[in-house]
């Protein structure tokens, strides 16, 4: 087994970060504040058209892969359970 990597925050969650930091009232709007400033939203969207469209021909040459990013598609879908507001 590989020793996980550490990353670094992205350019997204740094700028979430200090705008979080710089006003406490954005804590009402914090969910959108993060997937405005990190582009989740937008990459989540972009990996569910390409399993839409190549979803087949990635399967044919990594299922692991496929599998993988259909995974990803759950867990941080709008679809999955959200927690109390």
């Amino acid at each position: 087994m590989t020793p996980a990597m550490k990353h670094e925050p992205t350019a997204g969650a740094l700028r979430a970060a200090r705008a979080i930091q710089r006003d406490a009232l954005l804590l009402k709007s914090l969910p959108e504040l993060i997937d405005r400033e990190t582009g989740i939203r937008e990459v989540l969207e972009i990996l569910e058209n390409i399993i839409a469209e190549a979803g087949d021909l990635i399967e044919a040459r990594s299922p692991e892969l496929a599998a993988q990013a259909r995974a990803a598609l759950r867990h941080y879908a709008d679809e999955a359970p959200r927690q109390a507001e």
